[in-house]
């Protein structure tokens, strides 16, 4: 069991000054919801408009969710079923919205670490923060992003409310719709520029220990 610690104050919205908690539509993209239903999950062109039209129809300008939900998704990648054990139980949350958007940072922080993950369905273009506190420290992780982004080096000052990466279009970002994976993780190990963002759906609570809920770090501007 990792010892937890609260998180401190996100002190930036992730997503920028732009989006209001109105701007923001949930987003249930699990095999029990009903917004990928009878959508093609290896075609991007219907994920793509499958979940704009979820959006849209929400109200919303940016998607968000997919915190411990249990994803059929990732079947259309063998990078997520390597090994003996199915991977599906997505550890982070997804901000959809589009490409080149700004990635604002909540917390001050300095670059861990930082990769191209460029397998199918991979993160892409990678970043991880390292926040440094009284009680220890934790990191954040950034998939999907522009590969222009990765002009950071491991140590750099990150300060918050700086707008350090972006959104990578499908060539960059491993072939996904434009989204940010952001991620908290309380030990990363041996890990350098990347992290498993999904998990066996059976061990659910090591892996939530281990990477708590990161809406606990997201706000929307008000």
């Amino acid at each position: 069991m990792i010892q937890q610690f609260a998180l401190p104050q996100p002190q930036f919205p992730v997503m920028g000054p732009s989006f209001t908690k109105e701007d923001a539509t949930f987003l249930d993209l699990s095999v029990t919801g009903q917004t990928l239903r009878g959508v093609d999950l290896a075609d991007q062109t219907q994920l793509h408009a499958a979940i704009w039209k979820a959006i849209e129809d929400g109200g919303g300008r940016l998607g968000y969710g997919g915190y411990l939900e249990h994803r059929g998704i990732y079947r259309a990648s063998p990078h997520f079923l390597e090994g003996a054990v199915d991977r599906s139980l997505h550890l982070g949350v997804d901000l959809w919205a589009s490409a080149g958007h700004p990635v604002y940072a909540p917390l001050n922080g300095i670059v861990h670490s930082l990769a191209m993950n460029a397998q199918p369905l991979d993160y892409g273009a990678t970043i991880i923060l390292q926040h440094d506190t009284d009680n220890g420290s934790f990191w954040t992780l950034y998939g999907h992003l522009s590969e222009r982004d990765l002009h950071w080096s491991p140590g750099d000052e990150i300060i918050s409310g700086s707008a350090f990466c972006h959104l990578g279009e499908p060539h960059e970002n491993g072939g996904w719709v434009p989204h940010l994976h952001f991620q908290v993780i309380l030990d990363i190990a041996e890990y350098v520029g990347d992290f498993p963002g999904v998990a066996p759906l059976e061990d659910q609570e090591e892996w939530a220990d281990r990477c708590p809920d990161p809406m606990q770090l997201i706000q929307f501007a008000s």
